[in-house]
């Protein structure tokens, strides 16, 4: 891999700070009331200096969203490489693990959640496609991840014979209704407290009878 110049090394590491500092905005103040010059001034930056990085507030989530769904991968590779052969342990570790980020950054996932927040990134998505094709591209990434995972057990006759995409995409949409559904109802227990019976009506689908048997 080639290294990086000093001056490409300081501008992903300003791309970097301006993406934090946003962050910490829009989970202080939500995504409607957040606004480019109060992520100007968190970040220590001109306003226009974040418009020389970012279009738009709209752009700017997107790609704070791109940054977590990239630590999403990392922990779904982190699970996988902890289990390489325990394909039931690896898959609760991964329910574990995107629990807990959800719960961590549980601000940001209550932007999602969000009837306006739907509305204005998907009519900015339909204007700028690159940041369409970024969140895509990121988002089928952790699904192969999780896929060729399941593939392999698949291949061990730990689990059924089904569609690996399906089952991966699958897997993620149940983490996120749990998330969704402990944002609108909270409760005292944690969300992490949830990873028993996420992976007990995931695994009941999937695992193989042979499996069950031996």
């Amino acid at each position: 891999m080639q290294e990086l110049s000093r001056r490409e090394r300081e501008k992903l590491n300003r791309y970097n700070e301006i993406l934090n500092a946003a962050r910490k905005v829009f989970a202080e103040k939500g995504y409607e009331v957040a606004t480019m010059d109060d992520v100007a001034s968190a970040a220590e930056l001109s306003k226009g200096t974040i418009y020389l990085y970012f279009q738009n507030k709209s752009d700017l989530f997107a790609s704070t969203l791109e940054m977590a769904m990239e630590q999403v991968a990392y922990l779904i590779a982190e699970s996988i490489s902890k289990n390489p052969d325990d394909f039931i342990l690896g898959i609760k570790d991964i329910i574990q693990q995107q629990l807990l980020f959800c719960e961590k950054n549980m601000d940001l996932f209550k932007i999602l959640a969000s009837d306006s927040f739907h509305i204005e990134i998907h009519s900015h998505m339909g204007k700028n496609k690159e940041s369409k094709l970024r969140l895509e591209k990121t988002m089928y990434e952790n699904m192969k991840l999780l896929a060729d995972y399941i593939q392999l057990g698949i291949d061990r006759n730990v689990f059924k014979n089904v569609n690996p995409i399906d089952a991966a995409f699958a897997l993620l949409s149940l983490i996120q209704g749990f998330v969704f559904g402990w944002i609108m109802h909270p409760e005292d227990t944690r969300l992490k407290d949830k990873t028993e019976i996420v992976t007990t009506i995931f695994l009941d689908g999937l695992r193989s009878t042979d499996f069950l048997e031996s």
